[in-house]
């Protein structure tokens, strides 16, 4: 419970979200999504709305005679702000409907341009707004086509209108006629394109962050499964070996009590060896945990040893002084690897000699450790036992000494198998390879 604490901590003040902060979450969450509605829907209206002014500036100058009266074709400023005022409310729809709505603002400005002689500018604010929401939205070909054609209506409408009043030279018609499709048009679709390239490019960068972190809360999820893996064969490796020898060295000083009193307090001092041992490397497993010294005392005051191929003679010897049959072989010069591999090693005898205490008592047993030039072949076999054949197999299949073993060795590259041969024996075989000691030390 501590260590999932400490990781839900962890986590929040990762997304930099303090405690406090994520509290009543739903509430606070649902009154932000709606203040940014709220916002959304704002900035959606000050554009209509600011055509909209400028066809009320329109009718109040017509109201108070400040305008002069336009050249050919003119008409009433009245009607100037009634169409600007179209365009506002054709705004409105420029989220849902771009297009329909750019052409519907193209179409507006290019009566104002006709009807006052390609001078009056009054639509072109409307077109440019249009202009920026057609490129934010819709398909890129198709609104550049779009684009396309709304420029070339307001350009040509521009020069006939500018010809036929034949009061310009034919330099200003054309570059009237050129220089303001690209202010209604080109200018807001350039200013779309990067503001869209900009919020993409925050997005993939905001997705990145975020993928960033999924991926390292998995890595740290992982460290935390590997700690606790590592941890429970630890202690299941340490207490299915000591309470094994305790359990068996008190069934057998409990039978010869009457018989064997000498024999029987021998049997009771090595229980109470194991026990200390088994408290000595339960301390320094939690001292691990608790990342204090590894090095934690026992009762004795001495040190928990190190496991190693050179502590698997005291293992052969604790199991014999508990009354089972055990000898060990020695084979090769002895050499040193490293310390996963020899960890892998001495627990892979410790749990077999456990095994075979407990489903196969009193069957002789024998531990071969082969020095060879490319591995170290570390063999437990015990005789056929008198107990049922399934008693070990299943007992065997619902425990975790065997998986533990497999997992020690995928730890070094070592090759494990296990298994009952054809005369009912059991046999566990280790072989870890000689480079091990490079890759692991």
């Amino acid at each position: 419970m501590r260590l999932n604490g400490s990781l839900t901590a962890g986590l929040r003040r990762t997304v930099g979200r303090p405690p406090w902060l994520t509290r009543g979450m739903p509430t606070v969450g649902s009154k932000a999504t709606g203040l940014r509605s709220a916002a959304s829907r704002l900035r959606s209206a000050v554009p209509p709305a600011v055509v909209l002014a400028l066809a009320a500036g329109y009718l109040a100058a017509d109201l108070g005679a400040a305008l002069d009266e336009p050249a050919a074709g003119a008409v009433p400023a009245s009607v100037t702000a009634g169409l600007v005022a179209l365009q506002a409310l054709a705004l409105i729809l420029r989220r849902r409907n771009a297009v329909a709505v750019f052409a519907v603002v193209v179409a507006i400005d290019a009566v104002l341009l006709g009807t006052s002689g390609g001078e009056l500018g009054a639509g072109a604010l409307a077109a440019m707004i249009a202009s920026y929401a057609l490129t934010r939205s819709g398909e890129l070909r198709i609104r550049y086509q779009v684009l396309v054609c709304g420029a070339v209506t307001t350009g040509v409408v521009s020069a006939v209108a500018m010809a036929a009043v034949g009061a310009y030279p034919l330099v200003a018609v054309v570059a009237v006629a050129v220089v303001r499709p690209l202010l209604q048009y080109a200018a807001p679709a350039v200013l779309a394109e990067f503001l869209l390239a900009r919020e993409r490019l925050v997005g993939a960068l905001r997705d990145r962050a975020e993928l960033a972190e999924r991926e390292r809360l998995r890595d740290v999820e992982r460290e935390i499964v590997e700690v606790r893996t590592a941890m429970a064969r630890e202690l299941h490796d340490i207490a299915a070996h000591h309470l094994s020898g305790i359990i068996v060295g008190a069934q057998a000083a409990s039978a010869l009590v009457t018989t064997d009193p000498d024999r029987t307090r021998a049997m009771l001092r090595t229980v109470q060896q194991d026990a200390r041992t088994t408290l000595a490397d339960l301390r320094r497993t939690v001292g691990l945990l608790r990342s204090e010294t590894a090095d934690t005392t026992a009762s004795s005051g001495q040190p928990a040893p190190v496991p190693s191929l050179e502590r698997i003679a005291g293992l052969v010897e604790t199991a014999t002084g508990r009354g089972q049959s055990v000898v060990l072989e020695v084979v090769g010069t002895p050499v040193a690897l490293g310390p996963l591999a020899e960890t892998a090693g001495y627990r892979m005898v410790q749990e077999s000699l456990a095994n075979a205490a407990r489903h196969a008592p009193g069957s002789p047993g024998r531990v071969r450790i082969e020095y060879l030039p490319d591995v170290v072949r570390i063999t437990v076999h015990n005789d056929a036992s008198s107990a049922p054949a399934t008693t070990r197999d299943e007992r065997d299949d619902r425990g975790y000494g065997i998986p533990g073993m497999r997992e020690r060795a995928d730890l070094v590259g070592a090759r494990l198998t296990t298994g009952r041969l054809p005369d009912g024996a059991w046999s566990n075989e280790l072989e870890i390879p000689r480079e091990t000691d490079r890759r692991d030390s």
